[in-house]
């Protein structure tokens, strides 16, 4: 479990800052060039921007749920000791599943429509199921996290060392 946890983790991580510095070389590109370059097509760095955001912010909330930077009710967690706290965390733990598990079929089902009609990005001319896939490897990522992470916090509640 704590292979697949590091491993996931540095998918994360790469995925975030390799995507960072793409989205902030293309917008910086395109600035320059609309104004040095008036009349350069550069139509396409909007869209790979856009794609790349949706991987980085796919995979930036699993990383935020397996660094504990979620919401996770933390009011009532804080005022409740003991096995209330470990319900609160568990019931947390379920509707964040949920979400991501809805999510990811909701997402599965948005890349198979987009491969099944040949969807394409106009500016870049790539199919667009690039950018969907996205959401369900996001989620799906999300859900694990989700997973590690509440055993995590529960592991320490009962440890006594939150």
């Amino acid at each position: 479990m704590e292979k697949i946890d590091f491993l996931l983790s540095k998918l994360e991580e790469t995925v975030m800052v390799v995507g960072g510095i793409i989205m902030v070389a293309m917008n910086f590109l395109n600035v320059v060039c609309r104004y040095l370059l008036p009349k350069t097509p550069f139509s396409y760095t909007e869209e790979l921007v856009v794609l790349v955001f949706m991987w980085v912010s796919m995979f930036g909330i699993s990383y935020a749920y397996r660094r504990g930077a979620h919401t996770l009710l933390t009011i009532l967690s804080d005022l409740i000791k003991g096995r209330g706290r470990i319900l609160i965390v568990l019931f947390s733990m379920a509707a964040s599943m949920l979400l991501m598990a809805l999510t990811a079929y909701t997402g599965w089902g948005m890349v198979m429509n987009q491969i099944k009609f040949s969807q394409i990005l106009p500016g870049m001319r790539i199919p667009m199921a690039y950018m969907g896939w996205s959401v369900p490897l996001g989620a799906a990522a999300a859900f694990v996290s989700v997973l590690v992470s509440s055993c995590k916090e529960i592991n320490e509640i009962r440890s006594g060392t939150k």
